[in-house]
């Protein structure tokens, strides 16, 4: 993933599989609510399970955006760095959640791991890649 064209390949590649974590997660939380969640014990009051189907059904919008990014990779630096960066404050406040209510679970830790490391990482390499075309 470091070829002459500064992993645009690679880059591709990372963000087509990447982008099925939010079409997954999203459409899960959208279609199945709150039940998606492992460990959920029941219902829950009406307008939270309005507001998690919502935000679920905007994650879910994430993967086209970023799909739309793929064939020009190197031109789309501003899609990328947006995605990314509303992606990254998505793990800053699932940080502030974890130190106001208690531990998530494994799969949503992970998720804010990606959020808070990987999106950086992301946006740098477009950049590289944008720099090498």
């Amino acid at each position: 993933m470091t070829s002459s064209d500064g992993g645009r390949r690679g880059l591709q590649i990372t963000l087509g599989a990447l982008s099925a974590i939010p079409l997954a997660s999203g459409l899960g939380g959208a279609l199945l609510g709150p039940a998606s969640l492992p460990g959920n014990t029941g219902p829950l009051p009406p307008d939270v399970e309005n507001e998690y189907r919502y935000t679920h059904a905007v994650y879910a919008a994430v993967a086209p955006l970023i799909w739309s990014a793929i064939p020009r990779v190197e031109r789309s630096g501003g899609l990328v760095r947006g995605v990314s960066g509303a992606l990254f404050v998505g793990g800053l406040v699932r940080l502030l959640a974890w130190q106001k209510a208690g531990k998530p679970q494994h799969a949503l830790v992970a998720g804010a791991a990606l959020e808070l490391l990987g999106t950086p990482v992301l946006v740098a390499w477009q950049r590289r890649v944008a720099r090498r075309a």
